[in-house]
């Protein structure tokens, strides 16, 4: 386990939020991307040209996949927090 001083893993997970959510799928795509090259080359023994090439790919995929869920997570959130406000339908006088 990595400990930087002074910086906890929840101040690194409060950073990562305050990302707009471009940068945020970036940032998870170049972790997939680490990830996936040594996966690839070792455990699924793919020569080195075709473990980036697959890796690039999960990665872009991973990126897109990401940003779209996230994009419609939010706008439904912030829709239910829009309706949320003011008295019910039934419930004004």
């Amino acid at each position: 386990m990595v400990d930087f001083p002074g910086l906890s893993y929840s101040e690194i997970i409060l950073r990562f939020r305050q990302y707009n959510l471009l940068w945020q799928s970036v940032i998870a795509a170049v972790f997939v991307l680490l990830i996936y090259i040594p996966y690839s080359y070792f455990l699924l023994r793919l020569s080195f040209m075709e473990s980036i090439a697959m890796a690039l790919y999960s990665a872009v995929l991973f990126m897109a996949v990401y940003y779209l869920t996230s994009t419609f997570i939010l706008k439904r959130t912030r829709k239910a927090a829009i309706q949320s406000h003011g008295p019910k339908k039934g419930l004004r006088k």
